[in-house]
């Protein structure tokens, strides 16, 4: 990642925008078809079986993994790599899943002490997975995530928390209280994947602005790869203080 790297709209409403508004589409769809069986589940006259714990790790998984993925999506396409897509994906992912239960983990861990912490944690630990697509002092092995995580929000503690207030809180409550009853593809599924479009549009615009201070981090204490190279080079060319 070049120390100049830049987040941007340019070519981004090409196949980048695409397969981020088709996981998008999937990603509701199971999430609308899961919920309707735990639903079910519950209003049952039978009363409870074992299987809502089924639909419920389901629900769980499918919560973490499509979250992570869109993200990657929407990174991959607003920094425009050379690289295609899904070869990102694959050589990101599953360090990037690594690290977000991680998170997750440490956060939910603070949720059964203390609530105004857990939040503190949740807004700290939110830059996770660009350190693991974007740092190379993460793919050199010379930070934790969570922790350079955690260092780079602090520095934007503010502006994170307004733009999680705008983007997760405000226009979701927003489109819910208005839109709630037409976003279910079951009975509206034109408005549903008008729904998807605009959550699409949203979803590019938070990353947007998130990438920005996070790449402005990067570019401004991360030195180039280039330069990271000949320091390591430099080390192990260095000689030892009992060899000299």
């Amino acid at each position: 990642m070049s120390p100049t790297a830049d987040v941007q709209f340019k070519n981004t409403f090409k196949p980048g925008f695409l397969l981020v508004f088709l996981a998008l589409l999937v990603a509701t769809l199971i999430d609308q078809t899961l919920n309707k069986q735990i639903e079910n589940l519950i209003q049952s006259q039978q009363g409870l079986s074992n299987s809502i714990f089924v639909w419920g790790a389901l629900s769980l998984i499918s919560s973490l993994l499509f979250p992570l993925l869109t993200s990657f999506l929407c990174a991959h396409t607003l920094a425009n790599f050379s690289d295609k897509p899904w070869s990102f994906v694959s050589r990101k992912f599953e360090l990037g899943l690594i690290e977000t239960l991680r998170a997750w983990g440490k956060t939910f861990l603070w949720c059964f002490a203390f609530i105004i912490p857990a939040l503190f944690y949740y807004v700290y630990y939110l830059l996770t997975p660009f350190v693991v697509m974007f740092s190379k002092k993460y793919e050199l092995g010379e930070v934790d995530a969570l922790e350079y995580s955690k260092n780079i929000s602090k520095k934007f503690f503010y502006r994170l928390n307004f733009w999680l207030a705008i983007f997760y809180m405000a226009i979701p409550l927003a489109i819910s209280s208005l839109l709630d009853e037409y976003l279910l593809f079951r009975t509206h599924p034109w408005t549903a994947m008008a729904g998807i479009l605009l959550e699409t549009f949203i979803y590019f615009t938070f990353h947007f602005v998130v990438l920005k201070l996070f790449l402005r981090y990067l570019n401004e204490f991360e030195p180039d790869p280039s330069e990271l190279t000949e320091i390591i080079l430099e080390k192990n060319e260095a000689p030892h203080v009992a060899d000299v």
